[in-house]
């Protein structure tokens, strides 16, 4: 969902960082990620609708999180060791806690402020930008499945309440060839070719700013 890399692909940074670097006891220097405060009373919050149209099957497994990256990394610690970059994840996740209205629609609230500015690093203070939501819906949640992905910028959700994500209907269950494939869809039908759009569902995603 990030502008920047991917937790896994961070995750991957750092294993390769310590793995070049074992003589220098990477493991042992690691900085140790603390836990970062959540506002306990937020003013910039908004009610999420998903629904699924069209769908060729049900989703039983549906998930979501709200993403935000520190905006300033001189907060972050220093490379450490022989390493010659940061390797501390600059996102976070907060699960969206969603309930089920019927069988294609979910809802959710999140808050563009949910975290809370600190020194969490003892480097100074570090600033959260809210990235925005992101929804990953599986038929079953068994392995293998495709996972559907429909992400909304925060910087949107006022300008654009209601954003679509088109799917082609054939990833149902399963992908034919990928295991798990992330299927992250298309914003436009018509970004598939004409002889597919009538073979799509779509995930709506819709915001509504909650008024303090």
């Amino acid at each position: 969902m990030g502008r920047n890399l991917s937790p896994a692909m961070q995750l991957a940074t750092a294993v390769l960082s310590c793995a070049l670097l074992t003589a220098s006891g990477c493991a042992e220097k690691a900085t140790p990620m603390p836990t970062y405060k959540r506002n306990s009373a937020p003013n910039q919050q908004y009610d999420l609708t998903v629904v699924v149209n069209n769908a060729p099957g049900p989703f039983a497994s549906v998930h979501g999180s709200m993403q935000y990256d520190i905006a300033n990394r001189d907060c972050l610690p220093p490379a450490e060791g022989l390493a010659v970059a940061q390797t501390t994840p600059i996102s976070t996740f907060i699960p969206i806690t969603l309930m089920r209205v019927n069988e294609t629609t979910f809802e959710g609230r999140i808050a563009l402020d949910g975290l809370v500015d600190g020194d969490y690093f003892g480097h100074g203070v570090c600033h959260f930008k809210p990235i925005g939501p992101s929804f990953s819906l599986k038929a079953t949640g068994a392995s293998g499945e495709t996972k559907f992905v429909a992400s909304r910028w925060a910087e949107d959700l006022e300008r654009e309440p209601q954003a679509d994500t088109y799917y082609l209907r054939s990833g149902y269950p399963r992908h034919r060839d990928i295991s798990d494939y992330p299927d992250t869809g298309e914003s436009s039908p018509n970004a598939y070719k004409e002889s597919l759009r009538g073979e799509l569902f779509s995930v709506s995603v819709t915001a509504r700013k909650v008024q303090q």
